[in-house]
């Protein structure tokens, strides 16, 4: 008995270190996303109210793939190779987080820097926006990379599944701030809602940063005397080392540069669909237009914090119907002689939950077929919390899409680094229903290996054909990005013929149906990563 209580004890104990693990890891993600969300959606309100036409704002959001391209994948390099004595990740994320708060600041007093110039106060916002960017996917690429450096195979489902969480952490008090009027409730903080907002996310952001730092572990970097540091030959050689990525993680990219297609449009533009109907619906109501531009505003904060609260509770329940390749399906308990009515309902819930359980990629391929009707739903929609119910329900798709796809990568990683030095070059395959990948699809001789082990001893820096997890993930951006830019130019040339053919007009009914348009086209690109992703789980 005894020896069971404490073994008991142990697994408690073990368990909480665990949690502690995960949320001081990834709760930088949290006060991350609290600051994307301040930009993708504020950001396209604030540029229309400063004057800039909306044909152009889609112009200026050109700055996240633009930084993406190149951030992500040379930030990825650099810090696979940095030897700094603080750890790879953490110099990439304290920088990276001190120019995110600086652009913060600039584009929440934007007009006092400009003393109200309407040309240069417009043109300082866009430049903000830009070097935010370029901070944001630093961070992100840093603070996703530590995950894949400090969590082992089997626990990198657990990891990202924390990730999402937080992201969704992030998304709801992001979008909630949105839609309360601070300037009321802080005015110390700021005279506009844009300053209060830009206050509050840079100091969320610096805190849960400094959180991060200080409680993960990272072991630095020993290079060998021998060693050239040449990080231009590896940013050459980035692109030509696609072809010797695992099969899991080609196709994972494929899925993604379909999905994001979708995915901009809801996210730059899901405020701003609300605000239009809602401005149609009660453009005769009296006030003035700002007023009335701004009561939308906030009904779009309002759908955009639902659509969070309901992917922050995706983000906890789905995690528990899902099984990773790394660990597959959970076994069934041996049954327990207790007879109280608590075992009994607990043995028949497990019992359901293991009946439902489903695949990574099915979940993902499910997810995507929701988000890919919802979008083609908003040509039909024309009523405010129809428009909100929607923006709601891609809450569930977007916890997958901020978990699935970077667990399926980083079990892959970590499954080959997990092996033997000598046996990387003959990988076995990822186990599981994900599509089969053979020794010839994972010539990755060396991938890094942190494991679990938390000790302070450097780590020696491998080979220089290494492909570690920054490269990986960086790469992995690229196909995030690059749907960016193809939504960007088309959303921008729609706008335009728009313009040319009704003119620019007010806020307003064709102003939402011309975005309905945007998102419904991309829902159909979602609708192929669907398939694709199906794919994925069935073929073998």
């Amino acid at each position: 008995g005894s020896i069971a209580h404490m073994r008991g004890d142990a697994t408690q104990s073990t368990r909480a270190a665990e949690l502690a693990q995960y949320v001081s890891l990834t709760i930088a993600i949290a006060g991350l996303q609290f600051g994307w969300s301040v930009e993708t959606g504020f950001g396209t309100p604030y540029l229309l109210s400063l004057g800039l036409r909306k044909s152009l704002v889609s112009l200026v959001w050109l700055a996240g793939p633009l930084s993406g391209l190149i951030m992500q994948p040379l930030v990825g390099i650099l810090s696979d190779k940095s030897t700094s004595r603080f750890g790879r990740r953490r110099p990439f994320i304290v920088g990276s987080t001190v120019c995110t708060v600086l652009c913060l600041c600039v584009i929440g007093w934007t007009r006092q820097i400009t003393g109200g110039h309407e040309t240069l106060t417009i043109w300082l916002a866009v430049v903000a926006f830009y070097f935010m960017d370029f901070a944001i996917n630093c961070l992100q690429a840093s603070l996703r990379a530590i995950i894949v450096d400090v969590l082992p195979a089997s626990r990198q489902d657990a990891g990202t599944a924390w990730a999402s969480r937080m992201i969704g952490v992030g998304n709801v008090t992001g979008y909630l701030m949105g839609f309360l009027d601070l300037v009321h409730l802080l005015p110390f903080l700021g005279s506009t809602h844009m300053q209060v907002l830009t206050t509050i996310a840079s100091t969320v952001l610096g805190v849960t940063v400094a959180i991060t730092c200080y409680f993960t572990s990272e072991k630095p970097l020993v290079r060998p005397p021998t060693e050239a540091d040449d990080s231009l030959e590896a940013f050459r050689a980035l692109f030509t080392s696609l072809r010797s990525l695992p099969l899991v993680i080609k196709r994972t990219f494929r899925i993604q540069l379909f999905a994001w297609i979708g995915w901009f449009p809801f996210l730059f533009y899901g405020t701003t669909y609300v605000a239009d109907l809602y401005v149609a619906a009660h453009s005769t109501d009296g006030g003035s237009e700002a007023e009335t531009m701004e009561r939308g505003t906030r009904a779009g904060s309002l759908a955009m914090f639902v659509h969070a609260l309901a992917s922050l509770t995706s983000s906890l329940i789905l995690p528990m119907f899902t099984y990773s390749a790394a660990v597959g399906l959970p076994q069934q308990q041996p049954g327990s002689r207790s007879s109280s009515v608590l075992s009994n309902i607990k043995r028949v819930l497990d019992g359901i939950r293991a009946r439902l359980m489903v695949s990574l990629p099915t979940m993902w391929a499910m997810s995507l077929v929701i988000f890919s009707l919802a979008m083609l739903l908003t040509l039909v929609t024309s009523t405010v919390f129809v428009a909100s119910m929607i923006l709601a329900i891609c809450g569930i798709s977007w916890a997958v899409a901020m978990w699935v796809p970077f667990s399926i990568i980083g079990e892959t990683i970590r499954g080959v680094a997990s092996l033997p030095y000598e046996s990387q070059i003959h990988a076995a395959p990822v186990s599981g229903d994900y599509v089969q990948v053979s020794n010839n699809d994972i010539p990755m001789e060396v991938i890094d290996d942190h494991g679990l082990d938390q000790d302070a001893d450097p780590q020696p820096a491998l080979p220089s054909t290494e492909m570690s997890a920054g490269t990986i993930l960086g790469i992995h951006n690229v196909f995030i990005v690059i749907p960016q830019f193809i939504t960007a130019f088309a959303s921008s040339l729609i706008f335009a013929m728009f313009e040319h053919i009704q003119g620019s007009g007010k806020a307003g009914g064709q102003h939402a149906q011309q975005i309905a348009l945007v998102m419904s086209l991309g829902g159909l690109s979602a609708a192929v990563a669907a398939y694709l992703s199906w794919k994925l789980r069935s073929q073998s």
